[in-house]
């Protein structure tokens, strides 16, 4: 779907207005903006599999929406715990002002960066992974995670690219004193349904929704072709006209 299609789904009419500010009200309350980031994933999800394009679910089955924003909670731990815990490693070799443990501490700490921004740029791609499956390994299994990375680059780049700049948006805004952090609320969930759209858009492309391919011929490579067999001789396409009585005392006159 077009970019500026999607940018209006969250306010495009009233249904999805009012859903929309239903969201960004929980989203204000710890513990309840669980129920934000449950409510955004199954906005993937159904975008994924049922294509939806324009209309928000409802909001019901808090219970399964409680559930997914505990999930995708823990896959946003999951990816972050091991990079902080590398740059915290070096952090703490660095703190003694010890010459061979602040060049280990500084190393660790370059490599916990390099596998923390890896993390980040991965995190969504577990995510539309365990969509698609409703497996939550899914989005742990990184070969698969990173296979699937590098075979939809172009599309899951540019989405990733256009949530990082409208995230980059939203920390400007909420820098404004008490109006920037009201903005920042309800901007913050406009943002995390835009990046559940846009990472919907990637999950069909995985899954192949939404995309008719034609049927595969079927090879007749090393197939042997059984042509039913003929009875009797064979005809020759040219017919032979019988011969006359006067051709044949003709030719008894000249062999005499």
């Amino acid at each position: 779907m077009e970019l500026s299609k999607t940018l209006q789904i969250p306010v495009k009419n009233r249904e999805n207005i009012i859903r929309f500010i239903i969201g960004g009200i929980l989203d204000i309350i710890p513990v309840l903006n669980l129920l934000s980031s449950g409510y955004a994933f199954l906005l993937m999800r159904d975008r994924i599999l049922k294509n939806t394009s324009e209309d928000m679910p409802e909001w019901e089955n808090w219970g399964t929406l409680f559930k997914y924003g505990i999930l995708t909670f823990l896959i946003s731990l999951g990816y972050a715990i091991i990079p902080i815990a590398i740059m915290g490693l070096g952090a703490a070799a660095i703190y003694p002002h010890i010459a061979i443990l602040e060049y280990i501490g500084t190393t660790l700490f370059i490599i916990g960066g390099i596998c923390f921004l890896a993390a980040i740029f991965l995190l969504p791609m577990g995510v539309v992974l365990f969509a698609i499956d409703d497996e939550f390994s899914s989005a742990f299994s990184f070969f698969h995670v990173i296979d699937m990375a590098i075979k939809h680059i172009g599309l899951y780049f540019k989405a990733f690219i256009i949530i990082f700049i409208m995230w980059i948006v939203l920390g400007f805004l909420s820098l404004i004193p008490v109006v920037g952090w009201i903005i920042g609320v309800f901007v913050g969930f406009y943002l995390l349904l835009e990046s559940a759209l846009l990472l919907g858009d990637v999950g069909q492309a995985i899954a192949g929704r939404g995309e008719e391919t034609p049927p595969k011929a079927e090879s007749t490579e090393g197939v042997a072709i059984e042509t039913p067999a003929e009875s009797g001789p064979v005809k020759s396409e040219t017919t032979q006209k019988p011969s006359t009585a006067g051709e044949e005392i003709g030719k008894g006159e000249k062999d005499s």
